[in-house]
């Protein structure tokens, strides 16, 4: 099957959700692309930098519509550096998606379905 989209072709998408390492993931004809520092609800125009067989890998050339946990860096350098993920997101925001995350490898891998209890911030559990 040949993919629906091209390198270095530019699209404008929507992120309908986030991965595992906080990458947005965009979907085109069911063909999945993972645009970091993109967040869940954005809708950003991208160029495909690599296509494989199963899914490809954007860059935001422009944020049309920002989501609302969307923040500035309080890092100058977060953008060349690559040691931190989310920086871009409010930090409650980032709890919610790393309980999203491992909640999603348990479902995955157990039979016996859990729930996974929200991520604590001193001492404090926070809702989903």
């Amino acid at each position: 099957m040949k993919a629906p989209i091209e390198k270095n072709k530019e699209y404008i998408v929507e992120i309908i959700d986030n991965g595992f390492e906080g990458e947005g993931i965009a979907k085109i004809e069911n063909f999945t692309i993972f645009v970091p520092n993109a967040i869940k609800g954005e809708t950003v125009k991208i160029v495909i930098v690599k296509v494989l067989s199963s899914h490809a890998f954007g860059k935001i050339l422009e944020i049309i519509t920002p989501s609302k946990h969307r923040v500035e860096s309080d890092c100058k350098t977060y953008k060349r550096c690559g040691g931190c993920s989310l920086r871009h997101v409010q930090y409650e925001e980032t709890l919610k998606m790393k309980q999203n995350a491992v909640q999603s490898l348990v479902d995955k891998t157990l039979k016996n379905k859990i729930e996974v209890q929200p991520v604590m911030r001193n001492g404090k559990s926070l809702p989903l």
